[in-house]
């Protein structure tokens, strides 16, 4: 047996990384892809993904990685949790959605609109979705990090999507 994951979803994945990640000058390095969700880290952002085919997409990363990524954005260090890193880190996940959505535009899995992101803290939680749902997950390393930030320099993007499920935002609505 061998595992299927959906290509077309795994390289937009990876594209929407080396676009969304540009802003801060870092150059993310896949390392590995899933069909499984898990949020090994403590900070996850969350974008939903609307249109014909709706779903989310999710960035999970850690502490460090998100100061570390701030840094980048504002050239201040970052040493603690405040509102400018978490303002950060959510700005990059909007990035990075409006970046699968335009990988995704010509394909199967178009995607019509994002949502707002929100956060969630909190680490090692496990999503688990309805049978159909298609669900890639994409392992990064960070590689500019240094080596001591061994465990800070990995983090997920996971694009989740039920195809058909929604309403195209160009279609007139469906009558009751």
């Amino acid at each position: 047996m061998q595992l299927s994951l959906d290509e077309t979803v795994v390289n937009a994945i990876v594209a929407a990384a080396a676009s969304g990640f540009s802003m801060t000058g870092v150059a993310p390095v896949p390392v590995g892809a899933s069909r499984i969700s898990t949020a090994r880290h403590e900070l996850s952002v969350i974008v939903g993904l609307v249109g014909r085919n709706s779903g989310n997409m999710t960035l999970n990363v850690s502490r460090g990685a998100m100061f570390y990524l701030a840094e980048c954005f504002t050239g201040e260090k970052q040493v603690e949790v405040n509102e400018e890193n978490i303002d950060a880190v959510m700005e990059l996940g909007n990035m990075l959605a409006g970046a699968v959505k335009e990988q995704l535009l010509t394909t199967e899995y178009h995607i019509e609109q994002i949502s707002l992101p929100s956060m969630i803290a909190g680490q090692r939680y496990d999503v688990v979705y309805a049978r159909g749902i298609l669900s890639v997950t994409v392992e990064f390393e960070i590689a500019e990090m240094p080596v001591t930030a061994f465990s800070d320099r990995y983090f997920s993007i996971t694009i989740s999507l039920l195809k058909g499920s929604g309403q195209s935002f160009a279609e007139p609505p469906k009558a009751a």
